[in-house]
């Protein structure tokens, strides 16, 4: 048994195994030259295929002996991609072996698990495309890379495309909802996500936002299992607000932090904005100093540093003070926001609802906007200050598929992009 163990490798097997290849039929020459096809560089390997077969495909003869099945030559060569050698591209000229069936007088010819019947790409290559879709790259740069065409990864996503519709037995008990805009051939303007908080992963996306078609969505599972829903987290889109409280009667619906945040964060900005007129005399200092405006005055530095705009060293906080106070509406809205950012740091709702209900009368229209949209949804932001859930799930997500859309230039089917999206996440795996 040892003596079998350490025999070596024949020289057919060592360059099959190199190769990646299991079928133990081809038998690989040994000349392997290089040649430029279309200005390319090719390794050009060349072998033949060829076994006894076990019967006729054609009449189902079984072969025993030389009156059933005969080798009748080989067929032409067959040019097959398979994945790069040494960084170089390749490919297996291999000749097949052709049978003649004496019971039926057709002929037919040798059979490999290396590719499938009628293709040239090898199912190595095929799975090498698998693993690359779920990378982050656009279908042009994965085509150049493994030699094969633009329209070859697009029906493979259509192929992949036609089973990634995802169908779960129940609900999670914490959902985070949120949108994003997808494809033009989506449904409705925005796709909806659904992302389950406990696990971190994508639930599912659906190709519209809209109440009506998220009502026929939800309503597939039944009333019972909607009941086991305890927690959702959404933003501000009053649909989302309208639906949960509708199909999902048990559970806790929190407004995210971060919408709440970015809300009193643009009121601030726009104030500033409005005040950036070229004869505004602190008009550069607003505009180049505007993300200490906007960062929290705790976190502003005390240590003085040369200032071009002042002409002299000056703290951070010496320069936020200076500019607020130059205007006394951006003063109002700038203490307003720093409450705001400051009592959701230290989850204290009191604080917060202090702000909303008794605010400055000198904010601005945009901060007095804000307001409202806080205190119309009161009871959700409180939410958001007893548990401890938020997007950041679901925000992590929307920006991989941001950063997918930009790579790949665009998406024109929605089908495609979805796949994409799933395959990445590791939802599906090919």
């Amino acid at each position: 048994e040892n003596i079998e163990r350490n025999k070596p490798m024949s020289m057919n097997n060592y360059i099959l195994n190199l190769l990646n290849i299991e079928d133990k039929n081809i038998f690989i020459l040994p000349n392997i030259e290089e040649r430029f096809i279309k200005n390319k560089k090719y390794k050009i390997i060349e072998g033949f295929l060829t076994y006894n077969p076990d019967y006729c495909p054609c009449c189902g003869c079984i072969n025993e002996s030389h009156n059933d099945i005969i080798k009748w030559g080989f067929r032409k060569n067959c040019k097959i991609k398979i994945p790069k050698i040494s960084n170089c591209f390749s490919l297996l000229i291999l000749h097949k072996q052709r049978f003649f069936c004496k019971n039926c007088n057709n002929t037919f010819i040798a059979e490999t698990s290396l590719i499938d019947k009628n293709k040239n790409i090898s199912n190595n290559t095929e799975l090498q495309i698998n693993l690359e879709l779920m990378t982050k790259q656009s279908e042009k740069d994965i085509s150049k890379r493994l030699d094969v065409s633009t329209s070859k990864i697009d029906r493979k996503l259509t192929d992949i495309s036609s089973h990634t519709v995802l169908r779960h037995a129940s609900l999670p008990k914490s959902m985070n909802w949120d949108e994003f805009k997808a494809t033009k051939d989506t449904k409705g303007k925005m796709a909806f996500i659904i992302t389950d908080n406990d696990t971190g992963n994508i639930f599912d996306i659906q190709d519209s936002r809209k109440s009506i078609d998220l009502n026929k969505y939800f309503r597939r599972y039944s009333k019972t299992e909607r009941d086991k829903v305890k927690h959702i987290s959404i933003d501000f889109y009053s649909g989302y607000i309208f639906l949960s409280k509708k199909l999902f009667r048990n559970a806790e619906i929190s407004i995210d932090r971060f919408h709440i945040v970015i809300q009193a964060y643009n009121a601030l900005n726009t104030t500033r904005v409005n005040l950036c007129y070229k004869s505004n005399p602190n008009y550069n200092k607003l505009k180049d100093y505007w993300k200490l405006i906007v960062k929290n005055e705790l976190e502003l530095c005390n240590e003085k540093k040369y200032s071009k705009h002042f002409k002299k060293k000056i703290s951070q906080k010496e320069i936020v003070q200076y500019l607020i106070n130059t205007n006394p509406e951006l003063k109002a809205t700038y203490e307003c926001y720093q409450g705001i950012i400051n009592s959701l740091k230290d989850k204290n709702f009191d604080k917060f609802k202090s702000i909303v209900v008794h605010s400055n009368t000198n904010i601005s229209n945009k901060m007095k906007q804000t307001l409202k949209l806080y205190n119309d949804n009161l009871k959700y932001i409180e939410n958001s200050f007893k548990y401890d859930i938020n997007n950041g799930i679901i925000e992590g997500t929307n920006n991989l598929i941001k950063c997918l859309k930009r790579i790949a230039f665009g998406y024109r089917k929605y089908d495609h992009f979805i796949a994409r999206i799933f395959l990445i996440k590791g939802i599906i795996k090919e």
